[in-house]
């Protein structure tokens, strides 16, 4: 509750000071994020690829994406973090800026965001989600199943990509996202 305390004086690295800054602003721009991951514990595992598409005006803006896909060698070799992952996370946040940021039980991309944030001497994120599994709950008024992302994309008659890299998951996010939204009548 209190965590602005221990950060009173701190000195942040200048990306995360950049990213700070875009919060004094509103924006609209939304960003449809999917992680690859060696697996599901945030504090162990870690991101083997990062997809990324900017969502602007009820539109998927395919010239404004991320694609990282960092070497899995060095990633299950390593304890520590590489310049690698440094350079990738610095990206991801710089990319993201304050957008709204849209997945696939996205808060465990975030929990393992703010893992690697923490090793960088940087705050957690402080994006607003949208997680598009609880919007099609919401849409059928039930939130005692789980529904996988291929389950979602198929219920929504959207193909799901033939290459499964990150970027092109985190576009069928994008678009099972305008989708969903369209259906709740979001602005």
């Amino acid at each position: 509750m209190l965590d602005w305390l221990k950060n009173i004086g701190k000195d942040y690295p200048e990306f995360w000071k950049n990213y700070l800054v875009q919060f004094e602003t509103l924006t609209a721009r939304k960003v449809a994020l999917y992680l690859e991951t060696t697996g599901i514990n945030p504090t162990k595992d870690k991101i083997i690829s990062i997809g990324a598409i900017a969502i602007e005006n009820n539109q998927i803006r395919i010239e404004n994406c991320l694609e990282i896909e960092l070497n899995k060698a060095d990633i299950l070799e390593g304890k520590d973090l590489s310049y690698q992952d440094i350079q990738a996370i610095e990206a991801l946040i710089n990319f993201i800026g304050n957008a709204t940021l849209v997945g696939h039980r996205i808060h465990y991309d975030i929990e393992i965001i703010n893992e690697y944030l923490s090793k960088l001497q940087s705050g957690r994120l402080k994006n607003d989600l949208f997680d598009v599994e609880v919007m099609h709950s919401k849409i059928i008024d039930q939130n005692s199943k789980q529904f996988s992302l291929v389950e979602l994309l198929s219920i929504y008659k959207i193909d799901s990509p033939h290459i499964a890299t990150s970027a092109n998951i985190s576009f069928s996010v994008a678009m099972l996202f305008l989708k969903l939204k369209s259906r709740l009548k979001m602005e």
